[in-house]
């Protein structure tokens, strides 16, 4: 079976596993920034969920560029300092591929797409210290009243639904956590979730917020600055290289 990639109008999500690779095929489509960034990972698991993530990156972008995955050009530049660390971006020729990448226990997610920029979160639902200590320094008056009034057994579930919105939103801009994630407000009550304020020049309106499935025991969303322009979103379990099919770039006019 051959996996489809990337097309116009679509924003595509791949999903993979960091167990399932050895590192040497982890490692061969790098170029050397990866690799170094690679191995500043102290913990094993860390590593590996960062390798497949760039590998799985190369490879999707690839495919649709037409390209071998060792020839992509991923620009992670840090619009604060010089360091490789950056939100991924993908140009070649008259092409901007926006990416993104999210790691989570043993899930890695990599969203792409021509249509505008995004952000990809995944989160495990395992519970690290105080929910109560979780909700006073990432949420704001309102959503710590939401979260704290439901049974204490679902209260961690309803922080996790709130904080991979406000990740990956703050990932499509670029900032990430350089804006404090308490200054970021979400409604939950609708399907999808709505971005109600942020301290930021872009509307909150243009943001559009699309729930994954990265399976039991796991929370993930892809946010789109996409407006009122609708885009499909589309997802593939565990890829392969073998599995994904090129799609050449059209000529240019």
């Amino acid at each position: 079976m051959v996996v489809s990639v990337l097309r116009t109008g679509e924003c595509h999500v791949w999903w993979a596993d960091p167990r399932h690779e050895t590192i040497d095929t982890l490692t061969e489509p790098l170029s050397v920034a990866e690799l170094e960034r690679a191995a500043r990972f102290r913990r094993d698991q860390d590593r590996r969920r960062f390798l497949t993530g760039a590998r799985l990156l190369r490879l999707a972008a690839g495919a649709r560029l037409g390209i071998s995955p060792g020839n992509v050009v991923v620009d992670r530049t840090c619009p604060d300092c010089d360091k490789h660390h950056g939100r991924p971006s993908i140009r070649a020729g008259g092409t901007v591929l926006h990416a993104s990448v999210s790691h989570s226990g043993d899930r890695v997610a990599v969203a792409l797409t021509s249509e505008a920029p995004l952000g990809v979160d995944v989160e495990e639902l395992v519970p690290a210290g105080s929910v109560e200590d979780l909700v006073q320094c990432a949420l704001t008056p309102r959503e710590r009243d939401v979260v704290l009034a439901l049974p204490e057994h679902e209260q961690y579930e309803a922080f996790v639904r709130i904080w991979v919105c406000k990740e990956a939103a703050l990932k499509a801009t670029g900032h990430g956590l350089r804006i404090s994630p308490d200054l970021v407000e979400f409604d939950l009550t609708g399907d999808p979730p709505t971005l109600l304020r942020w301290p930021l020049d872009i509307p909150p309106e243009t943001v559009r917020i699309h729930r994954l499935d990265p399976g039991p025991g796991y929370l993930g969303v892809v946010a789109l600055l996409t407006g009122d322009r609708d885009v499909e979103v589309v997802e593939t379990r565990q890829v392969r290289r073998e599995q994904l099919s090129v799609v050449p770039l059209p000529a240019a006019a």
